[in-house]
């Protein structure tokens, strides 16, 4: 795979020129994120490394993404050994050098570096690198970025040896790299394009702001776009895309009688008490005059999220809504309460319902709302409140 004339002697020509190449990368875009995600390369030598040395492999990913295992086979075999210390390096010196071969900083992701078993190589023999990713669920759009390097038969990790850890990313044509490599992966089994609402679902999820369903192995979700949302969830959906913190242990700001007992075991399990406490104290929601919420039942209509929508930009975000003119013609939410109707007409108006079938299967604005539909409104609300 990679190479040098020995652990801690690499010429000047070697250092100037590279010492692998990077070839036949396979992302396995288009897929859905599931938990074993496999992207393989192959690493060809360019020159000779006569007696044991590791070859060192970089990438950096989502940071929500995990590496499961890096393994190599060919002229290097056997599975890489992850190195806190080298990504330590490729964090900070990496990303700060500026030139070919570099690509800097990029917010949202990490870095995973190891090095593989000792072995010696020729010049032009060939290793296939198989790197095993858990997603998360955490589909959309990203660029990755693979490095390569060399470090030594008995101390791979010598602070000395930097340098060398780095090495496929020198020279004035850097061969051992591959930046911002372009992947797309689907965050849900039954949402991917063509389909209602396809943009905002995968927005969502790509952002962590909505989850799926379990779906059989691999670590796959369904998102499950026809299903009813509950009032709880709603709640939750609406501070996610709000980015409005939740911390455990904050006090009740009003009893809802039907909320039930706040679990605080294990810690952080803020669903569902703390995500409704954010969104009363934000006057997004108000609950009942009986001091009930009804957090699960019934599922929640399209009336009511249309109004928590909008009293959370009217409150949150005042300069996000333009104020709609006295000769605006609304057409949806005409048999909504008036309240409700207000709050869908500044809606209308101000593009919160575009998507949406408004004339035909999202004409009723007192019928539960699925879950798709809350998708698109709350995508929608994010791009009017973004920077």
């Amino acid at each position: 795979m990679l190479t040098g004339a020995a652990a801690l002697l690499v010429t000047v020509a070697v250092l100037l020129g590279g010492c692998v190449t990077i070839s036949n990368v396979q992302m396995g875009s288009l897929q859905v994120a599931g938990s074993n995600h496999l992207i393989t390369m192959t690493l060809k030598a360019t020159t000779d490394a006569a007696s044991p040395i590791r070859g060192v492999f970089a990438v950096r990913i989502p940071s929500a993404w995990d590496v499961n295992s890096i393994s190599f086979s060919g002229a290097l075999s056997g599975a890489a050994t992850e190195s806190a210390a080298m990504e330590a390096v490729y964090s900070t010196e990496w990303e700060a050098t500026i030139g070919l071969g570099h690509n800097g900083h990029k917010d949202g992701y990490k870095w995973w570096v190891g090095y593989s078993p000792a072995s010696t190589w020729t010049e032009g023999q060939e290793s296939t690198v198989t790197i095993d990713i858990d997603t998360h669920a955490r589909g959309g759009t990203y660029y990755l970025d693979f490095a390569t390097g060399v470090a030594g038969e008995v101390t791979p990790e010598d602070p000395a040896d930097t340098g060398m850890w780095q090495i496929g990313s020198a020279g004035d044509a850097p061969t051992g790299m591959r930046l911002d490599q372009l992947i797309t992966l689907y965050c849900f089994t039954d949402v991917y394009p063509g389909i209602s609402y396809y943009e905002a679902i995968q927005g969502m999820g790509a952002m962590g702001l909505i989850q799926g369903y379990p779906t059989g192995s691999g670590g796959y979700y369904e998102f499950r776009p026809s299903s009813l949302v509950l009032r709880a969830q709603y709640a939750k959906m609406i501070v996610g895309a709000l980015g409005l913190a939740v911390v455990e242990g904050m006090p009740e700001p009003i009893h809802f009688s039907d909320l039930g007992v706040d679990i605080t075991a294990p810690p952080g399990n803020l669903y569902p008490h703390e995500y409704v406490w954010v969104a009363y104290n934000n006057n997004i929601i108000k609950g009942y005059l009986d001091g009930t919420f009804k957090p699960y039942d019934p599922p929640i209509i399209r009336g009511h999220v249309v109004t928590m929508t909008v009293r959370a930009l009217l409150n949150l975000h005042p300069d996000a809504l333009q104020a709609v003119p006295a000769g605006f013609v609304q057409t949806w939410g005409n048999d909504l309460l008036p309240e409700h109707k207000a709050n869908a007409r500044i809606a209308e108006y101000n593009n919160l319902l575009a998507g949406l079938p408004l004339s035909t299967t999202a004409a009723n604005g007192n019928a539960s709302m699925p879950r798709g539909e809350v998708a698109q409104v709350l995508w929608n609300m994010m791009g009017l409140i973004a920077p």
